[in-house]
């Protein structure tokens, strides 16, 4: 137990002997990479694991701890990054850290693992116009106007979108 009542179990956290032997060969690994195998499947944490992690990323970042929370993040996508929710909550968490660079590296990768999601295009736009790049956040928000066109779940998101596109090309004038 920590001090501030999260209970981790560091179990779920040690890397099997097998798979320390593994990560010891660097033959091994590359063959395994070449394989098609992600460092979640070389050291041999089930789903179910994985599952856990990513619950322990998302209460950091619902505690508003950003930067533990992008490292938990960081863990997830090198363990797996095929993934599209670990590549949204870094993203999110490195935005919320005042790491814009770093999020829309993050939310790109978001976007190549899920085409058809409109949330990373939309948190793009957010990082874009923080950084002074109008027509990235614009060009953001059209990508998420696109993507959330007749899907239902994010009929909210495309009302936002629409109003901050307003915004940004009214200031553009």
């Amino acid at each position: 137990m920590k001090p501030d009542g999260r209970n981790v179990e560091m179990e779920e956290f040690k890397i099997p002997e097998e798979a320390i032997e593994k990560l010891r060969d660097p033959e091994i690994i590359r063959q395994q990479m070449e394989e098609g195998k992600t460092f979640q499947e070389i050291i041999g944490y089930t789903s179910e694991t994985m599952e856990k992690f990513y619950t322990i990323g998302r209460k950091l970042f619902e505690q508003q701890e950003y930067r533990e929370a992008a490292d938990a993040f960081i863990f997830l996508t090198t363990l797996n990054p095929m993934v599209h929710e670990y590549w949204l909550g870094l993203g999110m968490a490195e935005q919320l850290n005042g790491g814009h660079q770093g999020a829309l590296l993050a939310y790109a990768m978001a976007i190549l693992t899920n085409l058809e999601n409109p949330v990373p295009h939309y948190h793009s736009a957010s990082c874009y116009r923080e950084l002074g790049d109008k027509q990235g956040a614009i060009h953001s928000l059209e990508m998420a106007l696109r993507c959330a066109e007749g899907n239902e779940a994010y009929q909210n998101l495309k009302e936002q979108a629409l109003a901050a596109k307003k915004l940004l090309e009214r200031g553009m004038e």
